[in-house]
C-alpha cells in the first residue's frame, strides 16, 4: 500500500480501537505486550534521555519510557497521534523520510514495526540517523524475510499486507552505511516468549526466528 493508504489504514483502527495495541497490527494483545518487553529490555536503561518513537502509533510501546525521559512521537496517522499524546508523549504528525529535528537531537530512536510498510525504508534509517546524537542508540525492530513460519503463512494469507520483510545482514549493512557500529541482534520467535540475541544471526536464529531488532550505536 502507499502512504496514503496506509495513513487511511491506521486512521481507521485507530477510530475503531482507539488507544488499544489493536490499533496496531500486532497478532494480538499479549504478542504485544511480549515483544514490547523483550525488545525494550534488549535497548537497556534508559532514563533522563531524550527519545524519539518514530511511527508510535497510539504510543503503546514507548509508553513505558515516558515516566523517567522525555519522549517524541512521529506518525503519518493523525488519529494515532492523538491517543499517543494522551500517554505523554510529545507528538507531532510527520514524513519519516523528512523529519523536522535538527542533526543528532535524540539520545534514542526506536522505529518498532514500521519500516516493512514504506518503500523507501533506507531514506528512513538515514533520516533517523541523521537525528540520532553520536553515541546514541538507534533500534529497529521489524520482520524476518528467511523465516520459515513466514514462508508457509505467505502460502496461505492471500491477502497478506507486509509483504516486505528483511534480511539481518541487509538491515545491518544499512547501520554501517549511516555510521552504526556496536550492531546487536534480538532474535524473536512468535508465538514463544523466550527469545536470543547477540552479534551475529546464527543458522537457526535466521530461518526460525518470526521477527528481529536490530540496534547499533552511532559512532563519536
Amino acid at each position: 500500500m502507499s502512504n496514503h493508504n496506509w495513513k487511511q489504514y491506521f486512521d481507521k483502527k485507530a477510530e475503531v480501537h482507539g488507544a488499544s495495541v489493536k490499533s496496531s497490527d500486532y497478532f494480538n494483545e499479549k504478542s504485544f505486550f511480549m515483544q514490547r518487553e523483550n525488545t525494550l529490555r534488549f535497548l537497556g536503561p534508559c532514563k533522563g534521555k531524550v527519545i524519539l518513537d518514530a511511527g508510535c502509533g497510539v504510543g503503546a510501546f514507548s509508553e513505558p519510557l515516558v515516566e523517567h525521559n522525555i519522549v517524541y512521537g512521529v506518525d503519518f496517522s493523525e488519529k494515532s497521534l492523538e491517543f499517543a499524546a494522551a500517554r505523554g508523549l510529545k507528538t507531532m504528525p510527520g514524513d519519516l523520510t523528512a523529519l523536522t529535528f535538527e542533526d543528532g537531537k535524540f539520545d534514542v530512536v526506536v522505529c518498532n514495526g514500521v519500516i516493512q510498510l514504506i518503500d523507501q525504508y533506507e531514506d528512513v534509517i538515514k533520516e533517523l540517523a541523521r537525528v540520532t546524537k553520536r553515541g546514541g542508540t538507534l533500534l529497529v525492530e521489524t520482520l524476518n524475510r528467511n523465516s520459515l513460519q513466514r514462508k508457509l503463512l505467505k502460502l496461505f494469507e492471500k491477502d497478506k499486507k507486509f509483504d516486505r520483510m528483511f534480511e539481518m545482514n541487509e538491515l545491518q549493512s544499512v547501520f554501517k552505511k549511516y555510521g552504526f557500529e556496536h550492531i546487536e541482534f534480538l532474535h524473536i520467535y512468535h508465538p514463544f516468549h523466550f527469545v536470543t540475541q547477540g552479534t551475529g544471526q546464527g543458522a537457526l536464529a535466521n530461518q526460525f526466528s518470526t521477527s528481529f531488532a536490530i540496534k547499533g550505536s552511532k559512532a563519536k
